[in-house]
C-alpha cells in the first residue's frame, strides 16, 4: 500500500458552551489532506449559527507550531454528523 502524504490540515469540533465556544475534539492533525477535505465535505450543517446547532465543524490549517487558519467552518446538530465522523475515523484508524 502506497503511503498518503501527511499534512497539517485538521477538523476541530467545538460546542457552544456559556457564551463561547469550546473545542471538545480534533480529527488527527497529521491526516492525510484528501481524507481531511473529504470528510468535511461529507458533513452537514449550515454556515450559520442558530441556537439549535450548538456545535461548530472547523476545517483548519496549522501553517506553524503557533498559527492556525480556519479555512471553512460549518453550525449544526450533533446528530446531523455523528456517524459520519465514526465512519471516517474507523476507516483512517484501520487503513492508515
Amino acid at each position: 500500500m502506497q503511503d498518503m502524504e501527511r499534512s497539517n490540515y485538521y477538523i476541530e469540533l467545538q460546542m457552544y458552551c456559556r457564551g463561547r465556544y469550546m473545542t471538545i475534539a480534533s480529527f488527527d492533525r497529521n491526516s492525510c489532506e484528501k481524507i481531511v477535505h473529504e470528510l468535511f465535505d461529507e458533513l452537514h450543517g449550515d454556515p450559520q449559527a442558530s441556537d439549535l446547532r450548538r456545535l461548530r465543524i472547523n476545517l483548519l490549517l496549522n501553517d506553524t507550531e503557533n498559527l492556525k487558519t480556519q479555512l471553512r467552518s460549518i453550525h449544526c446538530t450533533l446528530d446531523e454528523n455523528t456517524k459520519i465522523i465514526i465512519k471516517k475515523t474507523f476507516r483512517a484508524v484501520n487503513f492508515d
